[in-house]
Order: structure tokens, then C-alpha cells, then sequence
């Protein structure tokens, strides 16, 4: 998320080249790279992963540890081990490059006819690999909600213990010479630092991190404070609501922890010498394989999946099947525009075969929206440096120290708080009208989150600072959105392929967008906090309380709808529910309903989007979903 100079960006990407290129020669592995019809042709496999982004890297790790297992993973993208996605700072860099889907909304209709930008990963790693790195479970509420939903073994006693699989928190308190402790010279902050242990591990895969921490993010926390926010020293602790900095997935030498690199790193299938592992099962990823269809035969009465079409690096199809399983992971648009463009669906597609009915399959969207606020900071606040004159110090500190600017994942401290807490009179109105609206979880569930960002945000980064000033932004988002959406794919082939229509149907209830207003009013509190704090001394620019009064509901419902952004959590598409559930996709063990031998598994399975930050909820779902596939293998014999 953060906003370096075009400098900064550009020589700390080219000074990095020569990591990059030896990482990249590390990471090689034979059984990486484009489609080779010589040798992969008529190899078989026992499951066939449609999309090696934050879920399917995770699934594809945890079966391949059974040594006879062999996993074929179509990956439309290539490698994450490039600048842009191993230095935290630069992810930003991604977002509208081809290591990205670029895809759009259609115009929202409630928000000023708008199309809105949707970032999303197109490299192994998804958007794990081009995301701000926060790592957000959600409240204990948020997934005992998914089980009260239908959906056995999904409480949050249940999903934890996967949570904690996943994880490998890196203790902030260790020393340098401990075999887990720091590579990089950082500076503590021992009162941001604290965790509780029985919420999290120290030996899984994906590490988690404290890394850099600005003086106008401290601000923001003592500011948050001085409002009346509770300190909280471990969000992903017993609560979630308060203030404090956040968890990230950045590796100990700083570089991001991809779902990729944490789970498909070299480590995990080669011994020192280079050899495979002879504990691993084989992975095959193929590169540059975009998905047309999902193959299924009737076999005794009973629709199978049995394999998948792609068109290869070279625009040429293949055709690849399944031994026991096809587990689609594209994601929350991906995933349904695959099932979508192989006939299974609402309804019959103008011209695609209709195979299967499943009603739920792309209803369901939700995602988050946030407001920014934008300050103009005292010249000696400490936020991202965008003078010319920084740059030979921030690649040192990099470079050489693994600190400073480039290490910062962008919002580095928020808040999360209840509406009744935020905005107390407005819940009070909305009650006495009867418009009052509660989607949390429950009453330990915040209602909205305030990110502080130390730079210049707005639309993405898309739309850039007036000067080198330092800046800094307030992001308030709703967490708990009534509106909801689709998404579709087109009647006609556009550009050699079938284009995901995406319709989040932002602001279609009014519910919406007047708890985004309280956010822009309880953010303007924060901000002349923050202007007091000598850290900070920021002054609105964007909008202004001259141009939006905080009293003018309408210009502030305008100001809303005009300049509110996507925040890359889209969820439910593909929604996991009993039987009863008509737009139920999937069970509680992920079994696509109707077709044998289908699963889906990423955040498109979401009962209901959390009130949280979704990729740990992605890796969740992975690692979960990995267990139930073994159990389900385990005793069924080579029969097929």
C-alpha cells in the first residue's frame, strides 16, 4: 500500500535484481515452469489444483506429504520470487502490472456509476504474493458463526488449531543468535510487541512477524488511545477490538511471506543437494495455464469430475485428468467463473452446455469497502519519505540492514471498534427508526476497522500526492456490509476469453453507506488527535471540512460513494451450507454439491465474510481442507 517516489520504487527494484536472480536460481525446479506436452502429457495424477494462489499453494503442500501422492497445479501466472513481491513496500508496484488479473467492477449503479478496480494476484502465491501482508484472523464469533450457519467442524475452536498449523510467529523477544531470531537490525518496540502464546505457534510454515513501525503509526495508536480505544496487545488474541500495530507475514530477512514461498519454497521438496525430498510426493506447477473448463462424466448414474481443458503459455489446449479429486482454488471470482464457464450454474449459459444446476454458484459477493481521509503531516513527522534525497539511505538500510521504509507493509496500525462505541448517537437513531442494522458475528465483533497508512492513499494508489510533503491517510472500513452481489461471466468471448463480470452492488442499501459516514466523522476525531501529537501534526487535505462539513450528510454520502475503494477481501461466491441452504455451493467438507470428485477451496466457501483481513482465513482453509481430503482418501482403495 505504500506510496514510495517513482525513484525510490525504481532503483530499490533494480538494486535488488542480483537477490532476486540468485533467489530465482535457488528456487528453480525441474518440475516448475510452462506446459511441456514431451513430458507432461500422459503423466497422471491423483489430484489436479485449478489455481496456485493462497489456498491452492497451502492444499498442494499438505497433500504432498504423503510421499505417494502426485499434484498437478495449473497456474495462470508465473513465479512470486521477483522485486516487487519480496520487498514489502513495493507491492503497490503490482497492482495493474500483468502480475495482476486487472479486473474491474461494471458500474455500480449506487456508487456514482463508478467502475471500481479489483487487485488480485496472477502469480503463484495469489494475492498473498501482492497484497499489504496483514495478518488478521477475525473474531472467535465470526467462525462459531459459520458453524451456527450449517456447517459442522467450522467453529472457531475448530478453525484455530489450523490457524495455528499455519503458523510460524517469529517471537519478537528473541535474540540474535536463536535459531528463529532476527536477521535484520530493526529497532524493538517491546510495547507493540506483545502476543498471547496460547493463540498462536512458532513451527509453521508461513512466518509471522513485527517488522517496521513509523513514528506517525505510534501516533495514530496514542491518538486512537487518547479517544477512548482500548490498547489491545494481541489481535489475534482472545479480542480483536482496540488499537495497537498489526501482525505481518514478512519473513525474519524481510522479504514477504508468501503462501508460495512459505509453502512451496524449495526447502519443502528438495534435500541441500538439489535432490527431491524422498518424504514428498511430486508436485507439478504449470505456468502460464489459464483454465477453460472443468471436465465431468456421468459414471453409474452420478456426475464425476474428472479432469480440466487449459490453454497453455502458448494459447494451445490441453486436456489433463484426475485420478481421485479436481480442487478448484481460483478464488472468490475465479473459482465461480470456472464453474460458471463449464455449464455449472444458476442457468443455462447462451453458449456453454448446461451440466449441472447449483443456484448459489457467484451470488453471495461481499467484500470490504474503504473511505480514505487524507492529512498533509508537519514537516518533521516521520511517514514515508518521497524526497530524492532519502533514496540513497533507504536502499542502504534495506540492502544492508533489512530496515527502514522498504521493510513497512503499509497500514501498519489500526483500529477495530463496535459501532455503539464509534458512533453511539447514530445507533441510537438508527434504532428509534427501526433502520438499525447488525451483521456482526456477535457483541465481540468490531463493526468497522481504521487503517493508518504513513503516505498519501487514495483509489489504490492510483491517484498520487500534490507534492513530497509528507502525508499520511485514514482508511475507515466497513466490516459487516448488508449490500451484496454477483458475479457473472460474459454471453460472448472478449479478448480470447469469457470476462468475469463482477457486481459487488456496492451501496444498494442505504444501511451502508451511512455507517461509512460515522466512519469519516469518528475519523476527523482521530485525525485532531493526531494533529496534536508532535509524531504527527497532520492537517486534512482530502476532503476537507470546507469542501464535506461534517454536519452535510448529503455531501458526505456523496464524498462516500465517490471515493470509497475496494480493500481485497471478496468472499462467499461459492458459499459452503447444508443441504437445505438453496444457494449452499459446497458441504462443510467442501464437496461441490452434486458433482463427485469437486471441491472448491478458497475463500469463495465463506458462509459469510469475517470481519477481518482474509488471507489467514485463506490459508485456514487450506490447511483445513487438506486434513479432510486425507481422512476422506484414507481408507478407499485404487479403484478407479
Amino acid at each position: 500500500m505504500t506510496l514510495l517516489n517513482k525513484t525510490t520504487t525504481g532503483v530499490a527494484a533494480i538494486t535488488a535484481g542480483a537477490a532476486v536472480y540468485i533467489n530465482k536460481k535457488r528456487n528453480e525446479e525441474p518440475l516448475r515452469g510452462p506446459w511441456d506436452s514431451s513430458k507432461d502429457a500422459n503423466v497422471n495424477y491423483d489430484f489436479v489444483i485449478l489455481g496456485g494462489g493462497t489456498a491452492g499453494c497451502v492444499l498442494a503442500s499438505r497433500l504432498a506429504e504423503d510421499p505417494k501422492v502426485s499434484i498437478l497445479v495449473l497456474e495462470a501466472g508465473y513465479s512470486d520470487n521477483i522485486s516487487q513481491s519480496m520487498t514489502p513496500a513495493l507491492a503497490s508496484q503490482l497492482w495493474g502490472s500483468d502480475k495482476d488479473w486487472n479486473l474491474t467492477t461494471v458500474p455500480q449503479v449506487h456508487a456514482m456509476g463508478r467502475v471500481m478496480h479489483q487487485p488480485r494476484g496472477k502469480l503463484l502465491g495469489g494475492s498473498s504474493s501482492v497484497n499489504a501482508m496483514m495478518y488478521h484472523r477475525g473474531a472467535a464469533s465470526d467462525f462459531d458463526e459459520w458453524e451456527l450457519l450449517g456447517n459442522p467442524g467450522w467453529s472457531y475452536k475448530d478453525c484455530l488449531h489450523y490457524f495455528k498449523k499455519a503458523e510460524g510467529l517469529n517471537d519478537p523477544r528473541l535474540p540474535v543468535d536463536h535459531p528463529r531470531g532476527p536477521l535484520t537490525k530493526r529497532i524493538r518496540k517491546p510495547q507493540y510487541e506483545e502476543f498471547e502464546p496460547e493463540f498462536h505457534s512458532e513451527t509453521g510454515p508461513w512466518q509471522i512477524t513485527y517488522h517496521h513501525l513509523f513514528g506517525s503509526s505510534e501516533g495514530f495508536i496514542r491518538a486512537s488511545m487518547a479517544e477512548g480505544v482500548p490498547f489491545n496487545k494481541d489481535f489475534n488474541g482472545s479480542s480483536t477490538i482496540g488499537t495497537n500495530r498489526v501482525q505481518t507475514f514478512i519473513q525474519r530477512d524481510a522479504i514477504r511471506s508468501s503462501a508460495a514461498r512459505a509453502y512451496l519454497g524449495p526447502g519443502q521438496f528438495l534435500n541441500e543437494d538439489g535432490t527431491p525430498r524422498a518424504d514428498r510426493g511430486r508436485v507439478r506447477i504449470v505456468y502460464g495455464a489459464n483454465i477453460v473448463r472443468i471436465l465431468v462424466q456421468m459414471r453409474r448414474g452420478v456426475k464425476v469430475a474428472v479432469g480440466a481443458e487449459f490453454l497453455d503459455s502458448n494459447r494451445e489446449m490441453h486436456t489433463v485428468t484426475a485420478v481421485k479429486e479436481v480442487l478448484l482454488c481460483a478464488g472468490a471470482f475465479g473459482s465461480p467463473h470456472i464453474l460458471l464457464a463449464s455449464g455449472i450454474g444458476p442457468s443455462p449459459h447462451k453458449s456453454i452446455p448446461h451440466i449441472h444446476t447449483l443456484a448459489g454458484v457467484g451470488r453471495n459477493l461481499q467484500d470490504h469497502l474503504g473511505v480514505p481521509i487524507n492529512f498533509l503531516a508537519s514537516p518533521d513527522s516521520h511517514t514515508v519519505s518521497r524526497k530524492l534525497s532519502r533514496v540513497p539511505g533507504i536502499l542502504y538500510d534495506y540492502n544492508v540492514n533489512r530496515t527502514g521504509s522498504l521493510t513497512t507493509q503499509g497500514a501498519e496500525a489500526v483500529i477495530f471498534i463496535r459501532l455503539e462505541e464509534m458512533a453511539p448517537e447514530f445507533v441510537a437513531r438508527e434504532k428509534a427508526n427501526g433502520t438499525w442494522q447488525d451483521r456482526a458475528s456477535g457483541p465481540s465483533a468490531p463493526h468497522v476497522e481504521i487503517l493508518f497508512a504513513p503516505a498519501f492513499i487514495r483509489h489504490h494508489t492510483r491517484e498520487k500526492a500534490p507534492d513530497s510533503e509528507n502525508y499520511y491517510s485514514l482508511i475507515g472500513l466497513l466490516l459487516n456490509p448488508v449490500s451484496e452481489g454477483t458475479v457473472t461471466i460474459s454471453d460472448e468471448v472478449k479478448g480470447g476469453r469469457l470476462e468475469t463480470l463482477i457486481d459487488p452492488n456496492y451501496f444498494s442499501d442505504d444501511f451502508d453507506t451511512r455507517v461509512m459516514v460515522e466512519c469519516v466523522r469518528y475519523m476527523r476525531k482521530i485525525g485532531e488527535r493526531m494533529r496534536l501529537d508532535p509524531a504527527c501534526g497532520g492537517v486534512e487535505i482530502c476532503p476537507g471540512t470546507d469542501k464535506v462539513p461534517s454536519d452535510d450528510d448529503a455531501k458526505l454520502q456523496d464524498y462516500v460513494k465517490m471515493h470509497s475503494s475496494i480493500y481485497y477481501h471478496p468472499t462467499s461466491t461459492c458459499r459452503m451450507g447444508p443441504a437445505s441452504d438453496p444457494l449452499a455451493v459446497v458441504d462443510a467438507r467442501l464437496n461441490v454439491y452434486g458433482i463427485d470428485r469437486l471441491r472448491i477451496v478458497d475463500a469463495s466457501i465463506a458462509p459469510k465474510l469475517p470481519a477481518a483481513h482474509t488471507c489467514a482465513m485463506s490459508v485456514m482453509i487450506g490447511e483445513k481442507a487438506a486434513d479432510m481430503i486425507k481422512e476422506d482418501w484414507k481408507e478407499v482403495p485404487a479403484k478407479l
